[in-house]
């Protein structure tokens, strides 16, 4: 008996703890390395809800190789991170993107809750606020039926009951001129003490030509002025010691200075305002903070700042802020530049034609010259003013060709094209993950010529994959030559095996020359998805009470045991649906509903197997023990079966690019196995533990009612 209690109590703890997960819509927490994130506090239960649910847009995308050969598993992959990085500018948290078919040749995409276009609005710094874009989109445009969602990234999506994206630019620069972005320039302030002068009598004699030439005078002055600072210098006790020493000033750039570096840079129809006094915080080496006195200026812009951008020889131009930065750095001890208020994001999602717009297009893989800050400093510079802005030796190798501040970058002769091949591989003493990449013949010359320029420089090799930074090796040669026969290899200290294996595949994918054609598409409404959840739980829930009622009725007590026993096998599928997390769909809805009769079943043949022992004049407990012995193999061959029948349903639906398939095959393969734990494990040993009560002496609530074996 004590055994089959704590084995009870097991079943019981498991039951808790599911319902624990299930209360709490979303739960988070990060042990060392490892984080745990599952749930999300919008939808039911915080589970995971799938696109027939929750509404959204559904492609599926064919990878059609030029070559006429099936792409390679390694290639589908490939591609499945360039469509999952570009999905997320949906403005979805948790996009689905599924590499179908066997062998892979297909992409699923599924975008829960963007059913209907919609607008990602992203802003800079927190002085404009969710409520500030709601009121902007009420009041100003006249949008009542519009809703703002602000994702854990601070950015927000706008929706509306009807909107194709036509008005987004007008909108946009609507915005712009109500909320214009604030461009604030800080500059720390630099410490200066004024210079100490003696009245002496050629000061007497100065001061008696009044009436004099202004000229004339200011060049006595002057001279006069060179000579008192030649005396201090060589004879500094000969100052008056009751003399008071003047109080430190603070020096920093005027407003003109300002004002002139925003025109040099390219703004010239802000004004810049008068500085105000504020304070920089800094740390240490040691981690310690401090804080230093500084001045900002202000200047609204309601224009657009252009980001970087290549000319016609494929020169890299900087960014509005980058040339902003340094003019800002020529007047005055510079600190920092903000930009609150200014749109980083400002795009329509949603609906199929826009998700095309944004998955079909080609990755852009490109190799950039990163022509760093030179280590020296240059022939107009004096040493003592090197490195520039106050940055230590150790600063300065660090930021030269890391900061866009020091660096400028150009286009190279190397293409996407002549990347061959990129593979993660070991090397090194002691061995360590690296990167290997290789060139094909048309590339190895551009590679060699590039390599060598840089290596010589002690520049680096920049590497972008939409625009986005890959990776910005140096390159280590003997003598500063080029790598001649088109294959090297990346390395970094913060590599690891998973960082170079996602490397590899970035670096592959942007070469990959692939085609996807749309060969399925269809966007599903998100009011037909809570609509279809709501008809479920009622069905659901509609099942389950007349499952109770017949099994009370009928079978009495192993009729409230196989009740209790559900409730448990219940909760603890939903518990296990959001932690793996499984995807619910209306498919894997309807499965489990289907599995709740697999459930009652188990228990169905376990009482009936009991009965007939009891029939054959055993006791209760040796009836329960020898029922549950005999009815073990049916369930187990019944529930084997339909295991079965889901893995090959699972395998059609992932064929066949049938989601709705794979997810009432999954849902119904995890039901089924968690039904055979709580019908033999659970429900037997409830039923051993009431057969030792007082209740098993009445054999009679243990067989079905009007039963001609029943005893009493």
């Amino acid at each position: 008996m004590a055994r089959d209690l704590r084995g009870l109590v097991f079943v019981a703890a498991l039951v808790i703890i599911a319902a624990v997960f299930i209360a709490i819509p979303r739960i988070n927490f990060s042990v060392v390395n490892f984080e745990f994130d599952r749930g999300n506090d919008d939808a039911f239960l915080g589970l995971s809800l799938g696109l027939d649910l929750q509404g959204g847009t559904h492609l599926v995308y064919d990878i059609v190789a030029p070559d006429g050969e099936a792409p390679s598993a390694e290639d589908v992959d490939a591609i499945r991170t360039i469509i999952e990085r570009r999905v997320n500018a949906f403005g979805v948290s948790e996009p689905t993107v599924q590499v179908l078919g066997n062998p892979p040749n297909r992409i699923l995409i599924q975008l829960p809750g963007q059913s209907e276009s919609s607008l990602n609005v992203a802003l800079e710094g927190g002085d404009v606020t969710i409520d500030n874009v709601e009121e902007f989109f009420r009041a100003d445009l006249a949008k009542q039926d519009v809703e703002v969602f602000e994702n854990e990234d601070g950015s927000m999506i706008v929706t509306f009951d009807e909107f194709d994206g036509r008005d987004a630019d007008v909108w946009r620069t609507q915005f712009q001129e109500k909320y214009p972005t604030t461009l604030r320039a800080t500059f720390e302030y630099e410490i200066g003490v004024p210079e100490i002068a003696q009245e002496t009598d050629a000061d007497t004699d100065a001061d008696s030509h009044a009436a004099g030439d202004d000229a004339d005078i200011d060049a006595e002055t002057d001279a006069q002025g060179q000579h008192v600072d030649d005396q201090d210098q060589s004879a500094p006790d000969s100052l008056d010691p009751t003399t008071q020493l003047p109080d430190p000033v603070r020096i920093a750039p005027t407003r003109e200075d300002v004002q002139a570096a925003f025109e040099a840079a390219g703004f010239s129809d802000v004004a810049v305002g008068d500085g105000m006094d504020t304070l920089l915080f800094t740390t240490d080496a040691g981690g310690g903070f401090s804080q230093v006195d500084a001045i900002y200026f202000e200047a609204e812009f309601t224009g657009r700042l252009q980001d970087r951008t290549v000319d016609d020889q494929g020169n890299i131009l900087p960014s509005d802020i980058e040339n902003l930065t340094r003019q800002l750095a020529d007047v005055g001890n510079f600190a920092s530049i903000r930009a609150p208020g200014n749109i980083l994001q400002w795009t329509v999602s949603g609906g199929v034609q826009e998700a095309k717009a944004l998955i079909g297009s080609t990755a852009q893989l490109e190799f950039r010259e990163r022509q760093c800050g030179p280590i020296l400093p240059p022939n107009d510079v004096p040493v003592e003013e090197w490195p520039p802005d106050g940055l230590s030796d150790t600063e300065w190798l660090l930021l030269r060709c890391s900061s866009p501040l020091y660096f400028t970058e150009q286009a190279t002769n190397i293409s996407a094209d002549d990347l061959d091949d990129a593979f993660p591989s070991i090397e090194g003493t002691p061995p360590a993950p690296v990167v290997t990449i290789v060139f094909n013949e048309s590339g190895r010359d551009a590679f060699f010529e590039v390599t060598g320029r840089v290596a010589r420089n002690r520049d680096v090799l920049a590497i972008y994959l939409d625009n986005v930074e890959l990776v910005a090796p140096t390159v280590n040669t003997q003598g500063g030559q080029g790598i001649a026969d088109g294959r090297a290899i990346i390395s970094g200290g913060d590599f690891t095996t998973e960082r170079v294996r996602t490397l590899a595949i970035q670096l592959r994918s942007g070469a990959l020359p692939a085609e996807l054609e749309l060969s399925e598409e269809r966007s599903v409404d998100a009011i037909l998805g809570a609509d279809s959840l709501q008809r479920s739980l009622v069905a659901g829930g509609i099942g389950m009470v007349l499952l109770v009622i017949f099994m009370i009725t009928y079978y009495k007590v192993p009729g409230i045991v196989a009740s209790i026993s559900l409730a448990s096998y219940l909760v603890m599928l939903l518990a296990i649906f959001k932690l793996v997390p499984v995807t619910m769909t209306l498919s894997g809805a309807a499965a489990v509903i289907l599995s709740l009769g697999f459930a009652v079943d188990a228990n169905v043949l376990i009482a009936e197997r009991a009965k007939e022992e009891l029939r054959a004049g055993r006791d209760l407990l040796a009836a329960l023990n020898t029922g549950f012995e005999r009815a073990w193999p049916s369930i187990r061959d019944g529930n084997i079966s339909t295991i079965i029948t889901a893995v090959v349903l699972f395998w059609f639906g992932d064929r066949f690019s049938t989601s709705i398939m794979q997810g009432f095959a999954l849902t119904l393969g995890i039901g089924v196995l968690l039904s055979m734990f709580t019908a033999f494990f659970a429900s037997r040993l409830m039923l051993r533990l009431i057969a030792r009560t007082a209740v098993g002496k009445a054999t009679g609530v243990f067989v079905p009612v009007a039963d001609p074996g029943a005893q009493s």
